[in-house]
């Protein structure tokens, strides 16, 4: 019987831990061993906030505002248990006493009679999303402005249904019944895109975060505008009146002060935009064709091996690989990425044997053709002036910029810390790594970028820089700002390595 009352509660305990959170007295027994009260809560698809994330084949809830609230109700001493609710049925639910947590609340006067607030944790910026092309014809500057122009245009708003926005007037706007005909409610800011492209609205208004997160997504970047206008508001954690006490409510305040005080707030948002914010700024089309210009000239400096020390074809195409795709391949192996960036994309390893086909190609189209007077005068014309090493130098140091934004990027996406430290070292693998298998492979007895030239130092040094101004940066952190903080990097690493190039400098060495 003993035996048998084991076994039972060996296979029921899961069961009943899987099940807590669906009341008051529920509990959760967290890392540190301890029996947690847990509090109801729920979400619905705001990312990045909140959503769900494919991990080893498992969907797990995560987001910006998920991380936040359990590290926050950990430190309060509560443990947190959601299910999925629509936005609008969470606000009744906290009004019926069914759930007794929520994130990401504005403060309104009507939910303040039915729920506590916490104080802010973070802030919201709002805008207005329209019609690519759209945005110059509504040139407000205010909230009245904005209003006053909706009113005149009769403009079609959609919004999400039982969601408060950054300002009181606003949101009265949208719950005026005179106004109900133009206003167009969804569930989130996925469905808002698709009335918008669908013609079902004119416009609508979003979190910006998660406006552009969802444009990103979705691949309706090229096809909306966002408003300059934006106005902002403090984002709190609300509490059920009718289950929560004013005791709860100040332990979350004091957990809320003493992570804003320990910078752990800072940590978690940063975690979550920084990743977000670079992955958007690398997929953009500017930033893919200095990529590509980048890929395609480090297979060239493995051609013009190639042809100098008279490797095959295959050689040539290992030679080429390695400098365009080696560094990427050994930065993700390090950090265990998966999967590999090379394996992920055919373009890159397409790339390198396009462009030594397209080499082996030339060099024997110009063998056959230096045979004729006029053309042989011409190619050693232009091989006297410098003008195909002048092309690939400039061509290399705009690969140099680009990996070294790909380098941070690869560190800021795994998490690494410090990040000062590991973002500029994977930034000169990615640049640097390559080349230097390569010359392993040649068994050449000189690695160029690590014997004199000043090559390797760039991406290190600018790796540095971007990192610091990430660590650096507030929690709220700009799309815009960190746009031209890539550019800079990228125009500052190609400079430096022109100038290298130009002055002929070396790296200080060992005499």
């Amino acid at each position: 019987m003993v035996l048998l009352a084991l076994t039972a509660y060996i296979l029921l305990a899961p069961m009943v831990s899987a099940s807590a959170g669906s009341g008051e007295s529920a509990r959760m027994v967290d890392e540190e061993g301890r029996h947690l009260p847990v509090l109801r809560g729920g979400w619905y698809l705001w990312d990045p906030y909140q959503y769900n994330e494919l991990r080893n084949g498992t969907s797990v809830l995560t987001g910006l505002d998920v991380e936040l609230t359990r590290t926050i109700a950990r430190a309060a001493g509560f443990a947190v248990d959601y299910s999925y609710r629509p936005w609008h049925e969470h606000i009744a639910q906290l009004r019926d006493g069914h759930a007794e947590l929520a994130s990401g609340a504005t403060w309104t006067a009507d939910r303040a009679e039915f729920v506590r607030y916490s104080r802010p944790y973070r802030q919201e910026t709002n805008v207005l999303y329209l019609p690519r092309g759209e945005a110059s014809h509504y040139p407000f500057d205010d909230i009245q402005g904005m209003l006053r122009t909706f009113r005149d245009t009769g403009m079609r708003l959609g919004v999400i249904s039982g969601f408060a926005y950054a300002d009181p007037a606003v949101n009265a706007y949208i719950v005026d019944p005179e106004n109900a005909r133009y206003i167009v409610y969804a569930e989130n800011d996925y469905e808002n895109f698709r009335n918008l492209m669908d013609d079902r609205i004119d416009g609508f208004l979003a979190d910006r975060l998660v406006a552009s997160t969802s444009a990103w997504r979705g691949g309706w970047r090229e096809l909306v505008d966002e408003h300059p206008f934006r106005f902002s508001v403090d984002i709190h954690f609300m509490f059920s009146k009718e289950t929560v006490d004013p005791e709860t409510v100040a332990r979350f305040n004091e957990a809320i002060l003493a992570h804003e005080e320990t910078g752990e707030t800072r940590r978690i948002i940063s975690s979550y935009l920084f990743p977000l914010f670079l992955a958007q700024t690398l997929d953009s089309r500017w930033f893919s064709v200095f990529d590509i210009i980048g890929t395609v000239a480090f297979a060239i400096s493995g051609i013009l091996i190639a042809i100098r020390e008279r490797y095959s074809l295959l050689g040539a195409l290992v030679l080429a690989a390695l400098p365009a795709v080696g560094g990427g391949a050994l930065r993700d192996l390090l950090v265990g990425r998966e999967p590999i960036a090379v394996l992920a994309s055919p373009l890159y390893l397409s790339l390198v044997g396009a462009t030594v086909l397209f080499g082996f190609l030339m060099i024997r189209a110009v063998r056959i053709l230096r045979q004729r007077d006029w053309l042989r005068i011409r190619i050693e014309a232009l091989g006297r002036h410098g003008l195909i090493g002048n092309l690939y130098q400039v061509s290399d140091a705009v690969g140099i910029a680009a990996f070294t934004v790909t380098g941070v990027a690869v560190a800021v996406t795994a998490r690494t810390e410090p990040l000062w430290l590991w973002a500029p070292l994977l930034a000169m693998i990615t640049a640097a790594g390559g080349g230097i298998l390569r010359d392993l492979v040649r068994q050449s007895g000189s690695i160029a970028s690590l014997k004199g030239e000043f090559y390797a130092e760039v991406p290190l040094i600018w790796g540095l820089l971007l990192s610091l101004y990430l660590t650096w940066q507030t929690p709220i952190l700009e799309m815009d700002h960190l746009v031209m903080a890539v550019i800079v990097t990228m125009a500052g690493a190609f400079l430096t390595r022109m100038t290298a190039v130009m002055l002929r400098m070396r790296s200080p060495a060992f005499a």
